[in-house]
């Protein structure tokens, strides 16, 4: 089972295409990777002004890890 604290959102450093923000979502939360990408990839084509300022707040707010 898993503590709050484990379930932190970070950006991963590791495995990122832009920033990190979502693999750190995925690997916080136990889901895959692609599908995290591809919700956020639909709803940038949805909402792209609301999702570019919450990628960019996430990306600049969140703490970096490097994580495997």
């Amino acid at each position: 089972m898993r503590t709050r604290h484990e379930n932190r959102w970070y950006c991963n450093k590791a495995d990122r295409k832009i920033a990190g923000v979502c693999s750190g979502l995925a690997r916080a939360y136990g889901h895959n990777t692609t599908l995290i990408r591809c919700v956020a990839v639909l709803a940038f084509l949805a909402l792209p002004s609301v999702m570019f300022v919450a990628y960019l707040a996430a990306a600049l707010i969140l703490p970096s890890r490097y994580v495997v």
